[in-house]
């Protein structure tokens, strides 16, 4: 029975920093998130594209919609980030999901897989 506090006692004194520090990235993602991103690059399996991706552009907003904007294809939705990840939900559409690669305050970095083909999109803020 002692053996059992003292290993929950541990368990707990390991778990509670780690959700601490995953929820204040949490909140620093959802914070530098919002504005509005210019594509700069977009690959496609690791290689240079055919899609321009300087007629990609993400505003944010912090209410939690969002629009994107290519080649004068508009969507618009709602948003959230969790971690590392971005879920949109476009209006009257299923929600996607994508890996945030890098954010900074200046910077910003997909990963996607749209039908089993790897995408990195790059943005920068305007």
């Amino acid at each position: 029975m002692h053996y059992k506090k003292f290993k929950m006692k541990y368990f707990i004194a390991f778990i509670c920093p780690l959700l601490f520090i995953a929820s204040c990235a949490n909140h620093e993602n959802n914070k530098m998130i919002v504005g509005n991103w210019a594509g700069t690059e977009w690959l496609v399996n690791g290689s240079i594209s055919n899609l321009d991706a300087q007629k990609a552009s993400f505003t944010f907003t912090d209410k939690g919609n969002y629009s994107f904007i290519y080649d004068g294809n508009k969507e618009e939705g709602t948003y959230k980030v969790e971690n590392d990840m971005l879920f949109t939900k476009p209006t009257n559409e299923r929600e996607i999901m994508v890996k945030i690669v890098k954010l900074t305050k200046d910077s910003l970095t997909f990963d996607m897989n749209r039908s089993g083909q790897a995408e990195t999109l790059m943005l920068i803020k305007k």
